[in-house]
C-alpha cells in the first residue's frame, strides 16, 4: 500500500541516501551499474527509475545556483550516458525475462513439425532441426531463436505440407490448427517484447531528461518521452508523470 499523500509510483525512502554524499553513492554504484547494463527488462527499468528519482530529489534540495548532478557525481554521469546509449541504439533481440516463453515456443514448434512424422508418416530425416538450446540474443549459431520459430511456422511448415501432396487431409487439418496456436504464441511473444522496449525507453528518456543532459540529437529522447504516455497503466501513474513534467517546466 502506498503511503498517505504519495503516488503508488513514488520512490522508496532509501533513495534519500543518495543525498547524503559520496559514501552512500559508492554503496549503490555496483548494483545500479549492473542493473542499467543488465539484460533484464525489470532491472534496467528499475535502474532508470531510480536514476530519475535521484536527479529529481537533487533538484529539489540543491541551491538554485548549484551545478547539475551529472557535473558533480561520476555515477550520475555514467547513468545518464548509459540511458542515452540505450535510446540511440536498437533495442535488444529479447530480455532475460522472455527466456521461459521462448523455451515454451521452442517446444511448441518442435512438436508441430514432428507431427508431420508421427501423424503423417513423413521420414524423420525430413523434419528440420530447430536446435536443442534456445538463445534469446539471436547471436548463437544452431540455437533456437524467435526468428527460427517464425520460419518453423512459415517456410518449414509449408515445405513439409507440400511433401504430403493431397493425402492426409484430416491429419493436415489437425496440424494446421496446431500451427495457429503456435503463431499466436509467437505473436504474443513479439507484443511483449515491444512493450518491454517501450517501458525501458520511456524510463531511460525520463532519467536522461531529469539529469539535464544535452544530447547531440533530440529525436531519441522525444520518442522515449512519447512512449512513456503509451505505457502508463493507471491514472495515478499518468498523473505522477504529468506532475513531474509540469514541475520541471516551471523551474
Amino acid at each position: 500500500m502506498a503511503r498517505q499523500g504519495t503516488s503508488p509510483c513514488s520512490p522508496p525512502d532509501s533513495l534519500a541516501y543518495f543525498s547524503q554524499g559520496a559514501p552512500f553513492e559508492d554503496m549503490f554504484r555496483p548494483i545500479l551499474k549492473h542493473y542499467i547494463g543488465s539484460t533484464s527488462m525489470l532491472q534496467k527499468f528499475l535502474a532508470a527509475i531510480i536514476a530519475e528519482e535521484w536527479a529529481r530529489m537533487y533538484d529539489e534540495t540543491a541551491p538554485p545556483d548549484a551545478s547539475s548532478l551529472i557535473k558533480i557525481s561520476p555515477l550520475a554521469d555514467e547513468l545518464s550516458a548509459a540511458a542515452l546509449v540505450w535510446l540511440q541504439e536498437d533495442p535488444p533481440a529479447a530480455y532475460h525475462e522472455m527466456a521461459f516463453s521462448l523455451a515454451r515456443i521452442h517446444g511448441e514448434c518442435y512438436n508441430l513439425l514432428q507431427s508431420f512424422s508421427t501423424d503423417c508418416k513423413l521420414p524423420f530425416t525430413a523434419i528440420p532441426s530447430l536446435g536443442s538450446e534456445i538463445d534469446i540474443t539471436g547471436e548463437k549459431e544452431g540455437c533456437f531463436t524467435i526468428e527460427v520459430g517464425k520460419k518453423a511456422v512459415g517456410p518449414m511448415f509449408d515445405r513439409l505440407k507440400d511433401m504430403l501432396g493431397r493425402t492426409k487431409k484430416r491429419e493436415l487439418g489437425i496440424i494446421s490448427d496446431k500451427r495457429l496456436k503456435v503463431v499466436s504464441s509467437i505473436d504474443h511473444y513479439l507484443e511483449v517484447k515491444v512493450q518491454h522496449d517501450i517501458r525501458v525507453s520511456a524510463a531511460c528518456a525520463a532519467a536522461f531528461v531529469a539529469f539535464k543532459s544535452t544530447p547531440d540529437k533530440v529525436s531519441p529522447i522525444v520518442k522515449g518521452i512519447m512512449n512513456s504516455i503509451k505505457v502508463s497503466v493507471t491514472a495515478s501513474c499518468r498523473n505522477f508523470r504529468a506532475d513531474r513534467g509540469i514541475e520541471r517546466g516551471e523551474r
